[in-house]
């Protein structure tokens, strides 16, 4: 009965998250439009779903993105800054225009020499996880534990990192803990295929983007509200291309300190808002996920990252002490590695870039600032033969396309088994 009610309890989850568009939940919450600069929201499961009777975990494999951070270049900022300064100087700026100038100043003010750095938030963020995963998987972090941590060497994630490892140690004094940043993990961190990534946006993927994202460009309205004369916007103005920067500086506001006083959300309507995020959305899923218009191949640019994740968990599955690897990285390794692993049905394959957000593909779900992939492993003692994990992803449990009889937990050697092949596969073709 309790398994029953359990399965009830997570389908009625699941039911109310499909339940609402993504229109309507961008619509409510405006930051999701943000993609890949969407600040990492709590986790929506407050209650995980009990692993078999008998079961405990003992093991944990992470990977996680680095957490909110300022834009990486300065020309983002300066870009939509300078194109409105020019208009200013010539008189040629709605008061509303010098209202959006004043505000890009202090915004630029703020980011200043903290290109790409991690903002407070982000810190915050990593440190709140971490503390999740202990309160949730206790067993894990008892008695004789090692933790193997490994950042890319990028500081933003390296810090990222150290802001975890501090918040263990605080609560969790007792627990050994190794760390590194090094180039000589780069190579599963933050893998470079220059082969995918030269089939990311070929002649003809690139031809059919562009026809998808001039269906929704259409900027007249902005521009009118910021510029008081139309010939000057003619003449001056690449208005798709203030559009653009103006919503990227709109959008990561919220992972700095000034977002309770800033915004620049009110210069765009909700289906403006949208309109953006749909074509970045098609974006990513070109980029990295299982699009067929370049060969639907972008997923297994991390394919080392899935191999490691593999063969450290079987070496741990062999010893008798509980243990974690958490590993540091970035969006273009998380996005991929779900898509990949097919979580939650994310590596939909398809050549309609209009189904993309219709089929609940949403790149804001899979790789917000902090987003993070957690394997957690289950077993009833150190010989038992029969391990079981489950996957979460940004901290509420996932699908793999697996089959099992007490979902959301899978037996590693199906999985094992399951992927191997996959990649194996790829390798051979």
């Amino acid at each position: 009965m309790r398994k029953i009610l359990l399965i009830a309890s997570l389908l009625l989850f699941v039911g109310g998250l499909l339940a609402q568009t993504l229109r309507e939940e961008i619509s409510n919450n405006l930051r999701c439009s943000a993609s890949n600069y969407m600040a990492y929201p709590s986790p929506k499961q407050l209650h995980l779903t009990p692993p078999p009777d008998g079961k405990q975990p003992f093991y944990i494999s992470h990977y996680g993105r680095h957490g909110s951070r300022y834009h990486n270049q300065q020309s983002t900022y300066d870009i939509p800054y300078f194109i409105l300064a020019a208009a200013d100087s010539a008189n040629k700026l709605t008061p509303f225009g010098r209202n959006v100038l004043e505000r890009l100043r202090k915004i630029r003010e703020d980011a200043f020499g903290r290109w790409g750095e991690l903002t407070p938030l982000g810190a915050r963020q990593h440190r709140h996880i971490i503390t999740r995963m202990v309160q949730r998987f206790p067993e894990v972090f008892d008695g004789n534990v090692t933790v193997d941590a490994r950042s890319t060497v990028v500081r933003r994630c390296v810090l990222s990192m150290e802001n975890a490892l501090m918040q263990l140690s605080a609560i969790r004094p007792k627990v050994k803990i190794h760390h590194n940043a090094t180039s000589r993990d780069m190579y599963y961190l933050n893998q470079q295929d220059k082969k995918l990534f030269d089939m990311k946006l070929d002649s003809a993927t690139q031809a059919t983007y562009n026809v998808f994202i001039k269906k929704y460009e259409d900027n007249n309205r902005l521009m009118l509200t910021l510029f008081n004369d139309s010939a000057y916007i003619r003449q001056h103005v690449d208005s798709g291309k203030l559009n653009y920067y103006l919503f990227k500086v709109a959008s990561n506001i919220q992972s700095t300190a000034i977002s309770n006083s800033i915004t620049l959300y009110d210069l765009f309507t909700d289906d403006e808002i949208y309109r953006n995020w749909k074509k970045e959305n098609a974006w990513w899923y070109i980029a990295f996920g299982g699009c067929t218009l370049n060969g639907g191949l972008q997923p297994y640019s991390q394919r080392n990252l899935l191999r490691k994740i593999i063969e450290q968990a079987d070496s741990c599955i062999r010893q008798p002490r509980s243990s974690v690897h958490l590993r540091y990285g970035h969006e273009t390794v998380i996005l991929p590695l779900v898509c990949l692993l097919d979580l939650n049905g994310y590596g939909l394959a398809t050549s309609d870039l209009e189904s993309v957000d219709k089929k609940g593909w949403a790149n804001y779900k899979i790789f917000p600032m902090g987003a993070n992939i957690q394997f957690v492993f289950y077993r009833s003692d150190p010989y038992d033969t029969d391990v079981v994990f489950k996957v979460l992803l940004n901290e509420n449990e996932a699908t793999l396309p697996l089959k099992t009889s007490n979902p959301p937990y899978y037996r590693w050697s199906d999985f094992r088994d399951y992927f191997l092949k996959k990649l194996d596969k790829y390798e051979r073709d």
